[in-house]
């Protein structure tokens, strides 16, 4: 994947939105097993930025298997079968954070690490496949840049529309990205939501998740 089309870089933005989310996660769930505990100020948070990255990776997955592969099977060649099962096995993954979650009120975290694990080291190779086949070079014979622009706005509405509650979703999508990244994720969402929604109404319910943030 490149970032010379507009469908293939918002793919690659979300794969490194749920990197970050992944790799926060695994580093502050060590970071507490050192402490031997969550600190205070991090209780409430840790919780809504765990349970948001299991929301967005369940949809992104849900976009790519209901839109996306459907649209290229018979367009590129991939492992279709191969990226199903593996969405499949990040899915069972999903549910075991789940879980996870209720031990984190009293701070333990050690379930949730391993099954962060189990995350990670599906995650890494699953994305290599997907960046590796779906390039700005294999799509462009097969799908010209109009229809690529109309195909990314499908997916981001499909994908926000899966992706739990807003006012935790879109901060999360906003706030793990970061320069030229963050600018054009965000460049096709209405002003009112970027500008007043997120930043100021809603900033009461993911404030809690500022520590895991960029914002």
């Amino acid at each position: 994947m490149t970032e010379t089309s507009p469908l293939v870089g918002a793919f690659l933005r979300m794969h490194r939105i749920i990197s970050r989310g992944l790799n926060v996660s695994i580093q502050k769930c060590d970071e507490y097993l050192r402490k031997q505990g969550i600190p205070s100020e991090e209780a409430a948070g840790f919780p809504l930025y765990v349970t948001t990255l299991k929301w967005i990776t369940h949809a992104h997955h849900l976009t790519e298997d209901e839109i996306a592969f459907p649209y290229f099977r018979d367009k590129l060649e991939a492992p279709y079968a191969r990226l199903a099962e593996d969405h499949q096995a990040v899915a069972r993954i999903l549910v075991k954070v789940d879980t996870c979650l209720p031990e984190l009120s009293s701070g333990g975290v050690t379930k949730l690490r391993e099954v962060l694990g189990e995350f990670d080291t599906l995650w890494g190779p699953h994305i290599k496949i997907e960046e590796e086949l779906f390039t700005a070079d294999k799509l462009r014979p097969v799908v010209g840049m109009q229809e690529q622009m109309v195909l990314a706005g499908r997916f981001a509405k499909h994908g926000q529309e899966n992706a739990g509650p807003g006012p935790l979703a879109l901060p999360f999508l906003f706030y793990n990205l970061e320069g030229t990244d963050r600018e054009a994720f965000m460049m096709p969402i209405p002003w009112i939501v970027k500008k007043v929604l997120v930043p100021i109404i809603w900033r009461g319910k993911w404030a809690p998740m500022s520590p895991f943030l960029l914002a």
